[in-house]
């Protein structure tokens, strides 16, 4: 039988219902491979390569998320706005400047000092504002500010606490077709021993569980940011965001002095969509499994054709 033709409003509260079912998709995603990491470390199965499956599972996952998040967010949002999502002339300081005091009410009830943040632009007038989806530049520049003010009120405490902690810097330039953003913070920078995980969706340098129905989502510059840390999603979902957009972005520590984050964002009417690649881990594992499987065998083999030469040898030396 034919499905039943909805009007576009009646659509449109579906893709409502559907985007409030998943808005802690991100966040339970990853506490459940977390947990299935635990049982394959259990089962023997090497860290590394377990990671490296998650890691590259949940990149295919979430940039087909994010895909479809721009879809629906579009849709829904041409019944107020012509435009939907696009602003044309978004102006990225005035991004920053949102997510700057979002990130600061948060941090305010974790740190008993927040650090300034202090916003400068570089370029000409004519190319301040471009073409961006604004909702996903806030989530970037919100995920990049609460690591840096978390390491700089961590540090400036550890130190003492003395006067006033060391400014957060943002700054943007652009052109006509990117944008460009530096954050700056004077946190220590990360640890040697951290700075090959930091892109892991199963890495975090704080604890942390609690459910909270906006982490991994960017519903727009009015959602308020989650807790300073303890999920670790906030750094590899940015950057998948950044690549969404057709952008990257990198980070650069510099040891006992701070972290460089760097973000270059392309306009959003100059770029195809980015489609996740495909790795079959899968295969890969159970290739890996066959692999050891057979050189067991073989080992055990070896280990009985020994044991014979060595009871015939034994018997040899009885007889004599």
């Amino acid at each position: 039988r034919e499905a039943e033709a909805l009007s576009p409003y009646e659509f449109a509260l579906v893709i409502q219902e559907f985007k409030k079912r998943n808005r802690d998709h991100a966040l339970r995603m990853t506490l459940g491979m977390k947990e299935w990491m635990q049982l394959r470390r259990a089962a023997g199965e090497p860290e590394g390569d377990t990671r490296a499956f998650v890691d590259g599972f949940m990149d295919r996952l979430f940039l087909s998320r994010i895909g479809m998040e721009t879809l629906t967010s579009q849709y829904l949002a041409l019944f107020s706005t012509p435009e939907g999502i696009v602003d044309r002339q978004c102006d990225p300081c005035v991004v920053c400047a949102r997510a700057v005091e979002a990130v600061r009410e948060v941090a305010s009830a974790h740190l008993p000092v927040v650090p300034r943040v202090r916003i400068s632009f570089h370029g000409t007038e004519d190319a301040r504002t471009l073409s961006l989806i604004p909702q996903y530049l806030f989530y970037i520049v919100v995920e990049l500010l609460k690591n840096s003010l978390r390491a700089v009120g961590e540090l400036h405490a550890a130190q003492g606490g003395g006067g006033l902690p060391e400014p957060v810097q943002i700054r943007v330039a652009s052109d006509e077709s990117q944008v460009a953003l530096l954050i700056m913070d004077r946190g220590g920078g990360i640890p040697f021993q951290q700075q090959p995980h930091i892109w892991s969706w199963m890495y975090s340098t704080a604890k942390g569980t609690r459910v909270h129905e906006n982490t991994g989502q960017p519903a727009g510059e009015d959602a308020e940011p989650t807790d300073l840390a303890g999920y670790g999603v906030g750094l590899p979902l940015s950057r998948l965001y950044a690549e969404y957009l057709g952008g990257s972005m990198h980070l650069m520590s510099m040891p006992n002095f701070g972290t460089h984050a760097y973000v270059i964002l392309q306009q959003s009417s100059e770029r195809e969509e980015a489609l996740p690649s495909y790795v079959n881990w899968l295969r890969k594992r159970r290739l890996r499994e066959d692999i050891l499987s057979y050189e067991a065998k073989e080992k055990q083999a070896a280990d009985g054709r020994d044991y014979v030469e060595a009871l015939r040898l034994k018997t040899l030396a009885a007889e004599a």
